[in-house]
């Protein structure tokens, strides 16, 4: 994106390094806040970036403000389905009682490069980089009482 808006290939509404993605259809087109000024926040106005092609859209109001008005057929968005509202739209409020925060990991991460120095000392046979053999990292965590 920065080198097609450097070289004026189609370019997004505004400098690259002020979108910051919020969002996406699943039809894959992206939408971006435009994060200026950056101090305030609650200024930051949408940019919608078509999902194979060139064409921008940009909705001058916050990321609510732009649901609110295409939900509600207000503005049509030409990167949007054609009938995107035709079935309607259907709001389910959050069931908070229901929600419980993740729970962390049973056993926090490890250093890839402490199992594979126990690995060697131990007489496994472990690659320099990438993943550590499911084996190995299974060895190393019973040696290390970690379930």
């Amino acid at each position: 994106m920065r080198s097609d808006h450097a070289q004026g290939i189609y370019p997004s509404p505004v400098n690259p390094e002020l979108l910051l993605p919020c969002g996406a259809t699943d039809n894959g087109e992206y939408l971006f806040w435009i994060t200026d000024p950056q101090e305030d926040p609650d200024a930051w106005t949408i940019a919608v970036n078509e999902a194979r092609g060139p064409r921008w859209f940009t909705y001058d109001g916050n990321l609510t403000q732009f649901l609110v008005s295409v939900l509600s057929g207000n503005t049509t968005v030409p990167q949007f389905p054609r009938g995107l509202l035709q079935s309607g739209t259907d709001f389910e409020p959050s069931r908070l009682d229901e929600w419980s925060p993740p729970l962390p990991p049973a056993s926090p991460p490890s250093d890839p490069e402490v199992i594979r120095q126990w690995a060697r000392a131990n007489g496994y046979d472990v690659p320099m980089r990438g993943r550590i053999p499911a084996r190995v990292r299974q060895a190393w965590e019973q040696a290390h009482g970690i379930d």
